[in-house]
């Protein structure tokens, strides 16, 4: 019993490695597609589901407040954001992706997504509540991970 756990478990370690191994090399090739550096690309992601302030995308990337800058001047230069002053604190900077120019980098994701449907397409309300568990414990994981890395104090 002890050796198939120590089976599954490396098999599982293997898939999770596998997978985040897949998702590099996914999100540059849609970087590749529309011209951006996958870092740029990441940075969208997170600015779709909500407008940041380049102090906000630098704490959540790790990056340094230059790179961001720079980073923020690339998209802003190929459109795909705008900086707007915030409207309650004028010296605050607000970034905000355009929406117009998600259709550009949507389809291959429509695709991701309607693939990842299929794949879980015949599991279970409780199996797919299984890997929902697994998913956030794998964000805690990395979040905590990553924490350290970056002050490894």
């Amino acid at each position: 019993m002890a050796r198939r756990r120590e089976e599954l478990l490396a098999r599982v370690q293997d898939g999770a490695r596998r997978n985040g191994t897949d998702g590099v090399l996914m999100h540059q090739a849609i970087a590749d597609r529309v011209g951006l550096h996958v870092t740029d690309l990441r940075c969208l992601n997170m600015l779709w589901a909500g407008s940041l302030t380049p102090g906000e995308i630098a704490e959540r990337t790790g990056l340094t407040t230059g790179a961001v800058t720079r980073m923020i001047d690339r998209l802003l230069k190929a459109g795909f954001v705008r900086r707007e002053h915030d409207p309650v604190d004028r010296r605050r900077v607000i970034v905000t992706a355009v929406a117009e120019r998600f259709a550009e980098i949507a389809p291959p994701y429509e695709k991701i997504a309607a693939a990842w449907a299929d794949a879980v397409a015949d599991y279970t309300d409780e199996q797919l509540e299984l890997i929902d568990d697994l998913f956030g414990r794998m964000h805690t994981m990395v979040d905590r991970v990553l924490a350290e890395l970056r002050d490894p104090e």
